[in-house]
Formats: structure tokens, C-alpha cells, sequence
């Protein structure tokens, strides 16, 4: 026979048991629910500047911009291609023929990119915009068979090859500027060509300036875009831009933000 007494001491032992464990279980669930306060304040600010960075340069801007080609142009180019009676513009995958091979050093595995030439603009040098990345397959003595990698809008015969360069894009944010009360520093240039050759452009188009290497620009280095009404007031600061490519009298912009309209003319100055 059970003795009652006893029983009623074993299910006290058990709840006391029981309630133990509970008070244990919720002490490590209230110290493992979170960080400290302080810490938690770190995160939501780490995710603060995460939001407030992005790529300000961009693979495309990198791979498929347009430059001043300011040097000799290159003699080594694509000639045909294995699609030509059926397609003009070339794509990803298609197949080229170039002018040179083992005798003029070129190697397989070697990258080059394909660049479309267009008029010089004037002294600067030839207004050009790079088109493609293209891999060397195969090659004999004086010609070479390659592959078009990717492709930036079009790829054609004729296009000229220069060395790939790889490139990293950039994250930060557009350090932007008010009208009349952003000082600039340096020298100051002007806008002498504007993408697709439209008459004005705004946010995220490139423009190219006046201005490189030779007055110190360097790739990610951002810039105020300016004008004056009349000579005696104050200019006007229309946005910002980052400089994403680099020739010797020339750069290649990207207008970051602007409240109005940017035209060949505008002036620009380092902050």
C-alpha cells in the first residue's frame, strides 16, 4: 500500500524541482535575448552607413564609359567576325577574327578591350568609348580568333583592342552641395562633352572635363558643378560628380546629383 504522506512529499520535491528549472530556463532566456544596449546601438548605426553607401562607380562605369583616347591609336583590331552575314552588332559569345597573332606577341588567355573610336574632339584627341571585353582563344603566326566575353551595348568589326585593365568600383555616397554655399579648391575646368552627345544631361549620365592627370585628378575624387548668371554674382552650384576614368588633359565624369540641367560649358572645381 502506497503511504499518502509520502506520496504528497514526492510531488512538493517535484514541483519545487520543476519550478527551479523554469526560473533557471528564463534567467539564460532574458541573457541571451539581446545585446546590451550598447552594443545594439552599434549595429542599428553599422547598418545606418551600410544604407548610406553604394556603388558611386559602378562595373559599368569601369568597363564601359566613354574616354579621350589622347595617345597613337592601336593597330591591333577586330577584323571580322564568325556571325558576320548574320549579325552587325556582336554580343556575349560571339566570335571575332584579329589582324595579329603569335608574331606580334599576343598569347591565349590574353583579355583586351574593344573600344569604338569616333571623331577627335578637338585637340584633346579621339572621342572613344570602350564596348566589350573580349578573350584571345586561339592564334597562328598573324591573326587570332577570340571570344566577346561581355559586351557594353555593341561590339563591331572595326573596333580597335587595348589591354584590359581590371578595375574596382567604389562604395560611398554623393557628399552632394548647396547652391551658393559650397567652396570649391584647386583649379577649375569645364564640361567639353556630354554622353551620346545630347545638349544637357542630369543625374548619373558622364560628361568629360577638361581636366586630368596633369592637374592631379584622380579616379573617385568628387567635384562640384557650377555656373555663373553673370560674372559680378555669386555661382551657382547645379551638383556634384565623381571623376571614374583618367587621361592625361581629360576625365570622364558621372554626374552624382544635380538640380538642374548640366550643358558643355559648366564649370567644375575640387571640393
Amino acid at each position: 500500500m502506497i503511504n499518502p504522506s509520502a506520496s504528497k512529499g514526492s510531488r512538493t520535491v517535484l514541483r519545487v524541482c520543476l519550478s527551479f528549472l523554469i526560473l533557471t530556463l528564463a534567467v539564460a532566456l532574458r541573457s541571451d535575448s539581446g545585446l546590451p544596449q550598447q552594443d545594439q546601438q552599434i549595429q542599428i548605426e553599422k547598418g545606418k552607413i551600410f544604407q548610406d553607401a553604394y556603388p558611386v562607380i559602378s562595373e559599368t562605369d569601369l568597363n564601359c564609359t566613354l574616354f579621350i583616347l589622347d595617345g597613337e591609336l592601336p593597330d591591333l583590331r577586330i577584323t571580322a567576325s564568325e556571325r558576320g552575314e548574320e549579325k552587325i552588332l556582336l554580343s556575349d559569345a560571339d566570335v571575332v577574327y584579329l589582324n595579329k597573332g603569335k608574331k606580334e606577341g599576343l598569347e591565349v588567355g590574353q583579355i583586351f578591350m574593344a573600344v569604338e573610336v569616333g571623331a577627335r574632339l578637338k585637340d584633346y584627341g579621339y572621342l572613344a568609348q570602350r564596348r566589350g571585353r573580349i578573350q584571345v582563344t586561339f592564334l597562328e603566326e598573324d591573326r587570332a580568333v577570340a571570344r566577346i566575353d561581355k559586351a557594353c551595348g555593341r561590339v563591331m568589326v572595326g573596333n580597335i583592342l587595348m589591354p584590359f585593365e581590371e578595375k574596382e568600383g567604389m562604395l560611398g555616397k554623393d557628399l552632394g552641395a548647396e547652391p551658393y554655399s559650397s567652396i570649391g579648391s584647386g583649379p577649375v575646368g569645364n564640361v567639353i562633352y556630354l554622353q551620346d552627345d545630347f545638349n544637357e544631361i542630369g543625374s548619373h549620365y558622364w560628361a568629360i572635363i577638361d581636366m586630368g592627370k596633369e592637374q592631379g585628378l584622380q579616379v573617385g575624387q568628387q567635384m562640384l558643378i557650377f555656373r555663373r548668371v553673370q560674372p559680378d554674382m555669386p555661382r551657382n552650384v547645379l551638383g556634384s560628380l565623381i571623376v571614374i576614368d583618367t587621361q592625361s588633359k581629360t576625365s570622364t565624369v558621372k554626374i552624382l546629383s544635380a538640380n538642374d540641367a548640366i550643358r558643355i560649358g559648366y564649370q567644375v572645381q575640387g571640393r
